[in-house]
């Protein structure tokens, strides 16, 4: 099974929505509960396009991240969301009962998993959960609801909100308690979903965070086997932390796979557990990513980079890639200066390779010797066993401002003999630009409410065909990647 691309928000802000605008954050809410039932058309449009592109599966959203663990909820409030409220005079982000009217905002067929405060630990946090479990259970229960989610990144409440040696045992203990507490709530107000109960979890920050993945289970958080998707959460680096840089930390195949790699070894210390290892925040660099690396093209090439080296292990089953209003490594803009912005094309891309995940396999492709092996990648998807479609990657940083004629790469790969492949190229001007991006020739813009646009002066769906001996040999500028598919 191929990876799964989904995406990821912090608590609603991906999911509400007044009319042709989304992602609405805390402070900069919408004033009235109804403008958050309303569907958002340039939003709808871009992830109609990546289900379209991946065989129909709409992005699965996750609702939560730090916001979730933050959330209050206070029944006076007459707009979504606050950032004070008289439940608890020490949140800092409190909901209210319109909040939940967002679900099912996005088109019909999108699926959310729900986020609960686990780190509130007092009263108010207690009765958040209590209140919030029917009005999320009475959102999602038409068939919404993809898995349940109790706390984002516990491994961090150490020293914050649980004692500096706060153990695996003692947060299983609270989330069992938690999730029981879910159940009970559940079976009175949306028994239908109680009796299928599904979480993901434990949602840590990193493969290698300070409450370890395999003592986690070993304490017996899947004893009452509820835990169907085992979360892990990823980041190539931080936003602020030195040393980064696009062609070192992003574009870049050797760093790719050594991220990933964490992840396979930390999948492979639960393999005994019966659930889907997924990634369940995912993106560039922590701290909602850095402008003029999260934000340009060539985060869009690393997105196509990390999502096919993902699915070529066999191992992580899904991509929740994070979303923050404001955020430089958010995929588009719904409000202020809306934009689809470059990491947008490359999920589009990444959909286009990986197709209906159901009935594909994806390997990584041996390049030729004197191929580059920080900068070229190359990976074939097979659809029910046979070679279907290719995704090269040439890495090499070009930047608009580069001057001069730009270099390319020939690429020769084995495929059947006098096969015709149809080629969709992910370009731009250069690795360093945040607009002007196309996939296949077409844009996808707020200007066309993200609907596809003919861009004059790029190609679309060229055509190469496979030698006598079997092999077909593609051109790809640096910075630059083609999705090729057999005809």
């Amino acid at each position: 099974m191929a990876t799964i691309l989904a995406l990821s928000s912090l608590l609603f802000q991906s999911v509400s929505a007044a009319k042709d605008v989304i992602a609405v954050p805390e402070t900069t809410a919408a004033s009235t509960g109804s403008l958050y039932s309303s569907p958002n058309v340039y939003s709808s449009n871009l992830l109609q396009n990546i289900a379209d592109a991946q065989g129909g599966d709409l992005p699965v959203i996750r609702v939560g991240g730090n916001s979730q663990d933050r959330a209050i909820y206070d029944s006076s409030l007459t707009v979504p969301t606050a950032t004070s409220c008289a439940a608890d005079p020490e949140a800092i982000l409190c909901i209210g009962n319109s909040l939940f009217d967002s679900y099912g905002a996005f088109p019909n067929g999108t699926k959310y998993s729900h986020g609960f405060n686990l780190a509130a630990n007092n009263a108010s946090g207690y009765e958040t959960l209590t209140a919030t479990v029917p009005l999320a259970c009475q959102a999602l229960q038409d068939g919404l609801l993809e898995v349940w989610e109790l706390g984002n990144e516990p491994d961090l409440y150490r020293g914050k909100w649980r004692p500096s040696d706060w153990t695996e045992a003692e947060y299983t203990t609270e989330w069992l308690n938690g999730t029981d507490r879910i159940r009970t709530l559940l079976q009175q107000s949306c028994p239908e979903l109680a009796s299928q109960l599904a979480f993901m979890a434990p949602s840590l920050s990193s493969p290698g965070s300070a409450l370890k993945l395999s003592n986690i289970f070993a304490a017996g958080l899947d004893k009452e086997n509820t835990v169907k998707q085992i979360s892990v959460h990823n980041y190539m680096s931080g936003a602020t932390s030195p040393g980064v840089t696009l062609q070192s930390t992003l574009m870049n195949h050797t760093a790719v796979v050594q991220s990933i790699t964490k992840h396979v070894q930390n999948a492979q210390s639960v393999a005994s557990v019966p659930a889907d290892y997924i990634l369940g925040e995912h993106n560039s660099l922590y701290g909602g990513g850095a402008a003029g690396l999260s934000n340009t093209f060539g985060a869009a090439l690393w997105v196509l980079e990390f999502s096919a080296y993902a699915a070529s292990t066999g191992v992580i089953k899904r991509l929740h890639f994070h979303q923050s209003q404001g955020a430089a490594y958010s995929a588009w803009t719904p409000v202020g200066s809306p934009a689809t912005n470059p990491p947008y094309y490359g999920k589009l891309a990444a959909a286009t390779f990986l197709g209906a995940s159901s009935n594909v396999q994806v390997k990584e492709v041996s390049l030729p010797a004197g191929s580059d092996s920080d900068l070229d990648s190359a990976y074939a998807a097979y659809v029910d066993g046979n070679l279907t479609r290719l995704a090269v990657l040439n890495l090499r940083q070009y930047d608009s401002t580069s001057g001069g004629a730009r270099p390319s790469q020939n690429y020769t790969i084995q495929v059947p003999t006098g096969s015709s492949w149809t080629v969709k190229r992910l370009t731009a001007a250069g690795s360093d630009v945040t607009t002007g991006v196309t996939f296949n020739g077409f844009a996808y813009e707020y200007e066309s409410l993200g609907q596809a646009v003919r861009v004059n002066g790029t190609t679309s769906d060229e055509k190469v065909t496979a030698d006598e001996n079997g092999t077909v040999t593609i051109t790809v500028r640096d910075s630059e990647a083609v999705i090729a598919t057999i005809s």
